[in-house]
């Protein structure tokens, strides 16, 4: 029998997120699917923008580039939440809801 404790998230409220470039969504999306590249985000964004991942380049504003370089998150999870803050201090029009306060559960497995 296994057990394990596994936190769950519960969406209690939502938060508008504004869309930025969708070039840096790109980015978060290959950095979920791709261990490699998600390492390379992390470790060094500029290498990781200058790059393509499977044959796609990402086409990044001058801003938007600005901004992920001087980004330096510790996991992934970092990343999305400064991209999270990021796009909502630009003020585009929010077209992606995210959980504002999520709360930790315990959920064992048998």
């Amino acid at each position: 029998m296994l057990m394990t404790d596994s936190p769950v998230t519960q969406i209690s409220t939502q938060l508008d997120c504004p869309a930025s470039n969708e070039e840096l969504n790109r980015m978060l999306c290959a950095a979920v699917v791709s261990k490699s590249f998600r390492s390379m985000l992390i470790a060094n964004p500029e290498i990781a923008a200058s790059s393509s991942y499977q044959g796609e380049s990402f086409n990044l504003s001058d801003e938007d580039r600005s901004w992920l370089t001087s980004n330096r998150p510790a996991s992934l999870v970092d990343f999305a939440a400064n991209l999270v803050t990021y796009q909502q201090k630009s003020g585009i029009e929010s077209r992606v809801k995210l959980p504002v306060e999520p709360v930790p559960q315990f959920v064992r497995v048998n």
